[in-house]
Order: C-alpha cells, then structure tokens, then sequence
C-alpha cells in the first residue's frame, strides 16, 4: 500500500515538471532562441541550439536553483551552447545573413525591405568588428531583453561592467557604422 502511494507521489511530481517544463518552454522559446540567432545569424542552426537549451534544461532541471532567474538560467545555457557551435564551426563572427533576411516583414513594399537588407547586413559587418564580450552582451541585451543585472549574473561581472560595456560598444558600433558610411 505504501510502495504504491509512493509511485503515485513520483507520477504526479513528474506530470507536475513536465508541465512546468512545457510552460518555461513556451514563455521562452522566442527570448532564447532570438538570443541564438543574434550571435550566430544562422536561422536553421538557430532553432537546433535553441532545442538543444530546453534539452539541456530538461535534463538539468534538479540542479536549476529557484533563487536565480529562470530566463537567466536559460540564457546561461544558451550562452554555453553557442560558445559550443563556434567551436566546433571554427567561426569567430557573424556570417550568414538567412537569419536576420527572413525577419524582414512580408507586409513591407519591396523598397523598404532592399533598405532593411542593408541596414541589417551593415550591422552584421559592423558588430563582427567588435570584441566577442561585447558581441555577447550585446545580443543578451538587445535579443532578449535582459536587465542588465541578469547579464552580470550570467556572465559573473559586476552589473556596472555590464552597463559600461553596453555603452562603450554601442558607441563603437556607432563609430565602425558612420566610418563605413551606414
């Protein structure tokens, strides 16, 4: 009798994670995977690392510690995943465009979206040139609007380096874009 009050106890606490799960998955797909796509402008690559994060979090989801941020959390293990596909794609910086190409709304009239090409494929050129920290905290800012205190917790630095590098590469980025005549 015990015995099988016990299973039934473990059956409810797994339908209870596996819905937790699938609700942490649908309020964050789009955050994590955007942040994906923003450091490796690959679309397709894009969607597989961001499976891979909610994979990766399903099999770590006992070590996860409610004190921290979930999205935080993911955007760690987004942070780990992405550092994994440079690696092993020898890649430094961004290259592909069918990313960024696809986010062009359908709704637009074709001169707008020649003009949005543009701009989109002068940021890429101009955000390859900066550092890859900078590149990184950029892309948690901007991709998946993170606070700038849950980029300092990610990253382990202090919230003022995070701010100060925010600044100071955005006005590089400013800099790099104006040389290049964007």
């Amino acid at each position: 009798m015990q015995i099988a009050a016990i299973k039934e106890d473990a059956r409810v606490k797994i339908e209870m994670d596996v819905q937790l799960l699938e609700a942490i998955y649908r309020q964050y797909y789009k955050n994590i995977y955007n942040y994906i796509g923003f450091r490796i402008n690959n679309h397709f690559d894009a969607e597989e690392l961001a499976a891979l994060v909610f994979e990766r979090a399903m099999t770590k989801w006992k070590s996860y510690n409610p004190a921290f941020p979930v999205e935080a959390w993911l955007i760690g293990i987004a942070k780990n995943a992405v550092t994994d596909y440079l690696r092993a794609k020898k890649r430094k910086h961004f290259v592909a465009l069918d990313g960024i190409i696809n986010l062009v709304s359908p709704n637009r009239q074709p001169e707008e979206v020649a003009v949005a090409n543009e701009e989109h494929r002068e940021l890429i050129v101009a955000m390859a040139r900066l550092k890859d920290t900078e590149r990184q905290i950029l892309s948690m800012k901007f991709a998946t609007d993170l606070k700038h205190r849950e980029i300092a917790d990610i990253l382990g630095i202090s919230e003022s380096n995070v701010s100060v590098t925010v600044h100071r590469a955005l006005k590089k980025l400013r800099k790099i874009m104006e040389e290049d005549g964007a």
